[in-house]
């Protein structure tokens, strides 16, 4: 095993582009406490957005650890990258085709590594035991998810090899696009927000009952990368929005995901309509100064 026992799930590299500090080691995050309570205030980065033991699996009864491959094998060759260079240095819009292998692996990487993708995993394959399930699953699909129910170790061993996967499988076919917002854009500790889409046929959906869907990831307080895998014929564009409609839209849905799904713990982001869009997500203001704002989920909602 590592010797490092807090493991990131969200890399730290990819939080410092959101820091407020000179030294870039803290954050604004809204962070969720004891008793439905969430709490915004600033934040030391090494101290949000890890779980103890998190990327360990047992081979053999012996607990194993793939940390450290993931942070040599997928973190390092990224955040040491030409397109990592250009985001740090405020130049997302010199964001070009080039870019394209790099982009692709952080959205895919980061939406693959987390808390909340391995509750997903756990929903599947419950979801895949009922014959008449939502989701039309292949046998394929409902023999390799029966295996993960009745082999825990198995399943954690899968999904921590996904994790340390670099994910470049599909980039030169798949439509990215960078989208460049007029106001901050807000992150989480699950930082990718899968969004449905039109449906298109060049669009890859690996489960037959699944709906067409884009991954956005903010890679800065500005900039925003969208991922639609498929057979796009690896299009890619850059572009900057003219308002900030879709841009408060985004950042809304964030909100939603801080409020809806339990392993999204921390929402890293400015004091700018945080109130309006907690309040509608549903929390109640409780207590606001400039550098801390509290608030307590509605009795009602507290199970969610």
């Amino acid at each position: 095993m590592s010797d490092a026992r807090d493991h990131h799930i969200v890399s730290q590299f990819y939080l410092r582009n959101f820091a407020t500090d000179e030294a870039r080691t803290k954050v604004m995050a809204l962070a969720k406490e004891e008793g439905g309570v969430a709490v915004w205030k600033e934040r030391s980065i090494k101290g949000i957005g890890y779980e103890r033991d998190f990327y360990v699996h047992a081979v053999e009864g012996r607990p194993v650890s793939v940390e450290t491959d993931i942070n040599r094998s997928v973190e390092t060759p990224i955040s040491m990258s030409d397109t990592w260079a250009k985001i740090v240095a405020g130049r997302s819009a010199d964001l070009d085709a080039s870019d394209r292998p790099i982009l692709y692996s952080l959205v895919r990487h980061l939406e693959a590594r987390t808390p909340h993708s391995q509750q997903i995993q756990g929903e599947l394959a419950a979801m895949a035991a009922d014959p008449m399930s939502a989701i039309e699953f292949s046998e394929e699909e409902r023999e390799l998810y029966a295996f993960m129910r009745s082999n825990p170790s198995s399943a954690k061993a899968l999904f921590n090899a996904r994790a340390a996967h670099s994910f470049v499988d599909a980039y030169d076919r798949s439509l990215i696009l960078v989208v460049r917002s007029p106001i901050p854009v807000r992150t989480s500790t699950a930082p990718v927000v899968a969004m449905s889409i039109p449906a298109h046929p060049a669009i890859d959906l690996p489960l037959p009952g699944m709906v067409p869907l884009q991954r956005l990831l903010a890679v800065d307080p500005h900039t925003l990368v969208s991922v639609v895998v498929g057979d796009f014929g690896g299009t890619f564009d850059n572009i900057e929005l003219p308002q900030d409609d879709v841009a408060h839209g985004y950042n809304r849905r964030v909100a939603a995901h801080f409020s809806q799904f339990p392993m999204v713990r921390h929402m890293v982001c400015g004091s700018d309509r945080l109130v309006e869009d907690m309040t509608w997500a549903p929390y109640d203001l409780i207590a606001k100064t400039p550098a801390k704002i509290v608030f307590k989920r509605r009795p009602d909602d507290a199970g969610r």
